[in-house]
């Protein structure tokens, strides 16, 4: 008999610990560095995790479907050359472009190649797209220079809007939010720079009260990052922390948490003793670098994004596993120097969690949106900057805006005192970041959740290198089929910022037999193949069944 993925109500449960659909604000920032409003859910305080969701998996970043994409092994920058002779009408093996590196997008479709020894644009070209589906590195294939979806009859980038919402029932957002343009959104009072509700200043119909701008509440149509440098930009903000939790929305369990370096103490120390005994690779520090232990969530708009390039019409790409090296500033955001006073190391840290904008008014709504009174003195507090002048809150985010980021106390405790359990005195302090390459040790694993069967199983991608998240994963049939997984989709549409990050098999697929092969794709392009890596649906010892994270064998470039 056919078996159907279990649905979630109001609570996930797993041992030691729930994951709450609905998130409520903790306490902002008070004397003595009490954990403040960030994604603190539903009888969690400020371990709180995230709410679960789901939604549709993607293709490659590549832009078009699978086998429709380009080799982009030789569509690179050459050194002044002619374009040659593609038979799809990309570039040919001779290297394309000029000496200024222009954007090669193939010549004219048909195999005439194009003449681009100016480094120009070909005439009419396909984008350089061809069998594999990938992404160019930077100046190479696709669109050039930052490596974005190619695809387009003309070779240029991919864009769309995100479809409207569906019509949702205003007491899905609760006493404390308003339904604007059919999502929940925080609400405060005009004259509190302080509140995230309108109790005290009439409820929700007083005059005083007003509500965040619907872009604040949906997935942000941030632009697409395709490739990340070793010279990436630097972004001021300031950062609260939620405590320590192991049920943040992109459903990683104990591998965002647990740390072979760290005591975390009685409520989580026996269960990530066990986990690192099994998985040492995925507690493990790089070398010279803090990452166990450090992990955020971003505002929920940049948690959840709507990404052209990918298949699905709503909320189809979320930042998991995502890497940002953090510093601390002074207020007036220059830099401590070393061995000064309130100097510490940098961290590294992953996006495993979010934090919504509904129940996080103050902190997590977004540039030009978001209000604290807590913060008076600092050059990046609130509002964060969203732009000179400042831009209407009816808009997407815009290229340089920063974030806000929401840590763990280890990685807050990092940048206060240097130390992953030390002392935490302020709750909120002023930051810089910028995005790096996911440094992790090991090779990308995969977490299987229970009741896998041949009919129905969910998973979720952990540690992978470079980008650090996933834009696809395909699992194979017998017959060699490989069939797209799909984000869990049971969230609620007018909260999108509560998506739960595992994968799973849609209804209409299978049986799948073991040894179950899966390809896994990063916003790059590349393409992973982890072969035969599912050899039974629960693990030898069935003291793991609830930790049962796979080694795939295989990692990102």
């Amino acid at each position: 008999m056919r078996r159907f993925p279990p649905v979630h109500f109001c609570r996930l449960l797993l041992p030691g610990f729930s994951l709450t659909l609905a998130c409520t604000a903790s306490s902002g920032p008070t004397d003595g560095g009490t954990p403040l409003g960030g994604t603190a859910s539903d009888a969690q305080g400020p371990l709180g995790g995230s709410s679960p969701g789901g939604a549709t998996g993607g293709t490659s970043t590549g832009g078009v479907p699978e086998g429709t994409g380009g080799d982009l092994a030789t569509g690179g920058v050459g050194a002044g050359g002619t374009g040659g002779v593609g038979p799809t009408g990309g570039v040919g093996a001779a290297g394309s472009g000029g000496a200024t590196g222009g954007t090669s997008t193939g010549g004219v479709p048909g195999g005439t190649g194009g003449d681009l020894a100016t480094g120009g644009v070909g005439a009419g070209g396909t984008g350089g797209v061809g069998p594999t589906g990938g992404v160019g590195a930077a100046g190479s294939g696709g669109t050039g220079a930052t490596g974005s979806t190619a695809g387009a009859a003309t070779g240029g980038i991919i864009d769309r809007e995100q479809a409207p919402y569906p019509e949702a029932d205003p007491s899905d957002c609760g006493g404390s939010w308003r339904l604007v343009d059919n999502v929940c959104c925080a609400q405060y009072c005009a004259d509190d720079d302080r509140s995230e509700s309108c109790t005290e200043c009439g409820g929700n119909e007083s005059e005083s009260c007003i509500a965040v701008d619907a872009k604040a509440c949906k997935s942000g149509k941030w632009p697409e990052t395709h490739a990340v440098s070793d010279d990436e930009p630097w972004h001021d903000s300031r950062s609260t922390h939620f405590g320590l939790t192991a049920a943040g929305a992109c459903a990683y369990g104990l591998y965002s948490l647990c740390s072979s370096a760290i005591d975390l103490g009685s409520e989580f120390q026996e269960r990530c003793s066990a986990f690192c005994t099994a998985y040492p690779d995925l507690c493990a520090d790089p070398q010279g670098v803090t990452l166990r232990g450090n992990y955020a969530a971003p505002q929920g708009n940049y948690y959840t994004q709507f990404w052209p390039s990918l298949p699905g019409d709503l909320d189809n790409y979320l930042a998991c596993g995502e890497c940002f090296e953090v510093v601390r500033t002074r207020p007036d955001g220059s830099e401590y120097q070393p061995g000064e006073e309130g100097h510490t190391p940098p961290i590294v840290l992953q996006v495993v969690d979010s934090c919504p904008c509904a129940p996080n008014s103050k902190w997590c709504c977004g540039a030009g949106r978001n209000h604290c009174g807590e913060v008076s003195d600092y050059a990046y507090g609130c509002p964060l900057p969203a732009g000179v002048p400042d831009p209407a809150p009816d808009r997407d985010p815009l290229p340089d805006e920063s974030i806000h980021l929401d840590l763990s106390s280890i990685a807050m405790a990092r940048l206060q005192s240097g130390e992953p359990m030390g002392a935490i005195s302020d709750g909120v302090i002023p930051i810089r970041y910028r995005r790096v390459r996911c440094p992790v040790v090991g090779n990308t694993y995969i977490w299987l959740h229970p009741a896998g069967e041949p009919y129905w199983f969910s998973l979720s991608v952990v540690n992978s290198a470079g980008l650090g998240s996933i834009v696809s994963v395909e699992a194979q049939l017998p017959s060699g089929e490989w069939i797209h997984l799909e984000r869990d989709g049971n969230y609620t549409s007018s909260r999108p910022q509560e998506r739960y990050g595992a994968w799973m098999t849609p209804q209409s697929a299978g049986p799948f037999e073991l040894p179950v092969s899966l390809r896994l794709t990063s916003p790059s392009g590349e393409a992973i193949v982890a072969e035969s890596v599912i050899m039974s649906w629960e693990p030898a010892d069935p003291a793991m069944r609830e930790t049962y994270y796979i080694d795939t064998g295989v990692q990102f470039e």
